[in-house]
């Protein structure tokens, strides 16, 4: 269990650096880590939470992935990472309307419809979102089965 929480933590937390997204119009690779080096996403006492829970789970990740490797128990943490995506993915969802006027996209876009959001980006979206949300989602699995499951 421990090298399955080692091996989730160190996949979610690295790509932090690895690309998400590639805009169809030749601009740079989008990755947590250009976003804070662009300025575009800061942590700070005027940061919304949401940010905080983004970034949040990466820092969570790799403190699984460490303290696995270390032979320590870390199931809540584990849980609490792999959550921190779904929570913000819901939030996007609720906040849809908003979000998409908050975005400025020029084109009619309804995020509250997870299908033509996929539909959008599916043909743009790389390696590192795959690595963050299945590291998010083993995560996830092996931290609920360590708080509930007994042995």
């Amino acid at each position: 269990m421990r090298a399955i929480l080692f091996l989730a933590g160190a996949v979610m937390a690295a790509s932090w650096g690895l690309p998400w997204i590639e805009p169809p119009f030749a601009g740079a690779d989008l990755s947590p880590m250009s976003l804070v080096r662009d300025g575009r996403l800061a942590l700070g006492a005027q940061s919304p939470w949401q940010t905080w829970v983004f970034l949040g789970g990466f820092a969570l990740a790799a403190l699984v992935a460490l303290l696995a490797f270390g032979g320590r128990r870390a199931g809540f943490l584990a849980l609490l990472a792999g959550l921190s995506p779904f929570v913000v993915l819901g939030d996007a969802v609720i906040r849809a309307d908003s979000l998409r006027r908050d975005l400025g996209l020029p084109v009619p876009f309804d995020f509250g419809d997870l299908r033509a959001s996929w539909a959008l980006i599916e043909n743009f979206v790389r390696l590192g979102l795959w690595a963050y949300l299945g590291g998010a989602a083993v995560l996830l699995v092996v931290g609920l089965a360590a708080l509930f499951v007994r042995r």
